[in-house]
């Protein structure tokens, strides 16, 4: 008895818990915070972007491109089987 109680209580605390957090998620409160932060940071990318610095490209002829396969490159040849083979 006690233990078909405790179960039907940990059910009840389970879901007022599931119950509260999803209303508070979906509150007009909670979606207003999220519409001002939104705003927020858009208006505060807006003012500080042409505070922005413009940098000089210093990047050219910095990159060289190299495949890494080299004509002189000898292919090791591997088989999976033989590794199942004892040594004899």
């Amino acid at each position: 008895m006690i233990k078909h109680f405790f179960s039907v209580l940990i059910f009840v605390f389970i879901f007022l818990f599931n119950y509260f957090v999803i209303s508070t998620y979906i509150s007009k409160k909670t979606k207003d915070k999220v519409n001002a932060n939104r705003l927020n940071v858009t208006t505060n990318i807006e003012n500080n972007l042409p505070d922005l610095p413009i940098l000089k490209n210093d990047t050219n002829d910095v990159i060289e491109f190299n495949s890494g396969y080299n004509e002189d490159n000898q292919r090791i040849k591997r088989d999976f089987w033989k590794l199942f083979k004892t040594n004899d």
